[in-house]
């Protein structure tokens, strides 16, 4: 195995690997562990003395050494650390091949203590100064990473991929004109290396993450069929006194991380995280038929925001659809709605989604219990690199809903468990999603009205994740706390204050240990809604 694969995982091009590794200079400066073996045994596979720890006859080494090769072959490199077992100080070969295993499972630290005690061997593999480099970019030491870099290209003038680890060293300093001489030099044209640099010094965009807020906090416009209660969803089941029901809805919110930066920000990136918007919402839901067994249809909304200084972060969605109900028995009431979403940031196309949501609801006495399924096809227009970061999805959704009645009525306790299934176009964005949901609503003294929504969220994703370094599966847990003080003054007034808060645990990361997705957010939020 080629030792950038033990390392870095796969060594395709930059059409194929967000890590950009040139294929054809790569190839021509990689040397197989096998192979490494042969030039640096030598003598020493002559010298029973010289094998591993303790007194190990010189062919039973070499059986653990090929025993070691063959479990990492098959991508085990714990196992081939435990076949190889404690190499003695002077074998360089194992030393070296266990050096490299330890880096590749994470122990970055140790396996870089054994490389530099042999790096200066007259038997040292001669790419060592190159891992030696990214080794060190991985424990965020980005001078020494040049040295080392700087060390191995004396010699290798044309090694493509050392220049691109230089380059990747020079940025983590914060100096993008050395860095785009470097990667100028890794092979890249103006636009690859515009775009190396964007991924380096930025944080890549989740589709669904970035549209968690649009019309979620906004309570007095009712949406949301995908997350609560699936009776809401029936879009328009409840008795009204006239056909059509209109919300206006106009809030100024602070939002303290509206990038969705992670904890630790990455390469060279001062972007404000806070800042404050001006947002208008709308809601639309007109009856177009309407009978004791069965009613029809349309639903439409427009979110809009504006920020102070992160213009680059405005949204704008607009959705448009239509539902039907029908009581099918005295006490089981079948639903079925469809909403068409257009999202933009910035004024550019960013997202295109269909809704199509069946469900089932029993009205009990104290409460009622909703079953449900939901097609949503995503068409992205995100941003991406490599085909593996299209977040183009179908998403199949099943889930469950509980709703009993309190205060008489006035006030609600929900419960819900729903499981989903994402097919991607990219395969970053594969996943299963496990989700489980409560909200209390209850009034208070004066007319005002208190809610606490909680959710928490299992995204699984299935293949390795192309912006991970040690290409693992990206694995995230999210809690998504929302709590709401609303007053209904005379019709049609209302004011409400709102205050979200969300935590993305997310494992992927790239070599200098930045976790793309992991973050905090907090919204405050003061709200004036007129329900016409």
């Amino acid at each position: 195995m080629a030792l950038a694969t033990l390392l870095l995982g796969s060594s395709g091009g930059f059409a194929e690997d967000p890590r950009w590794i040139p294929t054809d200079e790569l190839q021509a400066s990689q040397v197989s562990l096998p192979s490494l073996i042969d030039e640096t045994a030598g003598s020493e596979s002559a010298d029973p003395s010289s094998g591993l720890a303790g007194d190990v006859d010189p062919v039973e080494r070499e059986l653990r050494l090929q025993r070691a090769i063959a479990d990492s072959l098959h991508g085990d490199n714990q196992k081939a650390i435990d076949s190889l077992g404690d190499p003695a100080s002077n074998d360089t070969a194992a030393l070296y091949a266990s050096a490299m295993w330890m880096m590749q499972n994470g122990n970055v630290a140790e396996g870089m203590q054994t490389l530099r005690s042999i790096a200066d061997r007259d038997n040292a593999p001669p790419e060592i100064h190159k891992f030696l480099a990214v080794g060190h970019l991985h424990l965020d030491q980005p001078q020494a990473a040049e040295a080392a870099a700087d060390i191995y290209l004396d010699t290798n003038q044309n090694d493509a991929y050392t220049h691109y680890v230089r380059g990747l060293a020079i940025l983590r300093q914060d100096d993008p004109v050395r860095a785009h001489d470097s990667l100028r030099q890794a092979g890249y044209d103006e636009d690859d290396v515009a775009q190396i640099q964007t991924v380096a010094m930025q944080v890549p965009v989740d589709v669904m993450q970035r549209r968690l807020t649009i019309g979620e906090p906004i309570t007095g416009i009712q949406n949301r069929s995908r997350y609560d209660d699936g009776c809401d969803s029936l879009g328009g089941g409840q008795a009204q006194n006239k056909p059509y029901n209109v919300t206006i809805l106009f809030a100024g919110e602070y939002d303290s991380n509206v990038p969705l930066q992670p904890r630790f920000s990455g390469l060279g990136s001062n972007i404000d995280h806070d800042d404050y918007r001006f947002l208008m919402a709308s809601f639309l839901d007109l009856q177009l038929m309407t009978t004791e067994q069965f009613n029809l249809g349309l639903v439409g909304s427009t979110y809009n925001t504006f920020q102070v200084d992160a213009n680059e972060f405005n949204i704008q969605d607009y959705m448009g659809g239509a539902y039907t109900n029908a009581l099918l028995t005295e006490d089981l009431v079948g639903s079925l709605r469809y909403e068409y979403h257009h999202t933009l940031v910035d004024s550019d196309r960013f997202a295109d989604e269909h809704r199509l949501t069946p469900s089932l609801t029993w009205l009990g006495s104290r409460g009622h219990t909703t079953l449900f399924y939901e097609f949503n096809p995503i068409n992205s227009r995100a941003p991406m690199l490599i085909p593996a970061q299209n977040q183009s999805t179908d998403i199949h959704r099943t889930g469950i809903t509980q709703a009993l009645y309190t205060f008489g009525g006035e006030g609600r306790v929900y419960g819900g468990y729903q499981y989903a299934e994402g097919h991607a176009v990219g395969a970053d964005f594969d996943r299963t999603t496990h989700m489980v949901t409560g909200r209390i609503e209850r009034p208070l003294p004066r007319g005002w009205i208190a809610d606490l929504d909680v959710r928490y969220v299992w995204d699984d994703y299935a293949n390795p994740n192309s912006l991970d370094f040690y290409d693992r599966a990206r694995d995230d847990e999210r809690v998504e706390v929302r709590s709401g003080l609303q007053k209904n003054f005379a019709a049609p007034v209302s004011l409400r204050f709102d205050y979200t808060y969300i935590n993305n645990d997310s494992n992927t990361a790239n070599l200098f240990g930045v976790r793309f997705y992991d973050y905090d957010r907090h919204i405050v939020s003061t709200q004036l809604i007129f329900s016409l």
